[in-house]
């Protein structure tokens, strides 16, 4: 039975990237991508569509990635989380991480390389994402008394 193809929501205020995540991406593995121009905009998709994986942008206008972020967090949503910007990384890693993002990747240098580490990171963070949800799963299967199962 084939695998279900990974549900990315993509968040960049540019077209040009939109489109380009979108079509590399189908070439590194087998996506189904929704593009959002803003993060209002996927917070609207957010509200009635389940994603796999959310990569966003950093700097955007109205609502930059760490704001964005914040408030897919804030309404609960555990969903893996990765930046794809040109900001250089020790500029905003620390406050990557510290918001709960998964990873930081670059856009810039070679597009295959770029978007190969990219595939890559999304793979790691829905591992990652599925094991910690399949232990707290079993912690709470553990936890209920048995005389309720």
């Amino acid at each position: 039975m084939p695998e279900k193809p990974i549900r990315v929501l993509h968040v960049d205020d540019q077209r040009l990237w939109r489109s380009t995540v979108s079509d590399y991406l189908t070439l590194f593995g087998d996506y189904e991508i929704t593009s959002a121009e803003s993060g209002e905009q996927a917070l609207d998709f957010l509200r009635t569509n389940p994603f796999d994986i959310i990569i966003s942008d950093y700097q955007m206008p109205e609502m930059n990635g760490i704001e964005f972020l914040h408030l897919v967090r804030k309404r609960g949503t555990s969903t893996p989380f990765i930046f794809l910007s040109g900001i250089r990384q020790e500029d905003i890693e620390g406050d990557a991480k510290e918001s709960g993002a998964d990873f930081y990747v670059m856009k810039t240098g070679d597009p295959s390389v770029v978007f190969s580490v990219l595939s890559e990171k999304i793979h790691q963070a829905i591992a990652r994402y599925t094991t910690v949800q399949a232990v707290m799963n079993t912690q709470m299967e553990d936890s209920v008394p048995s005389s309720f199962l």
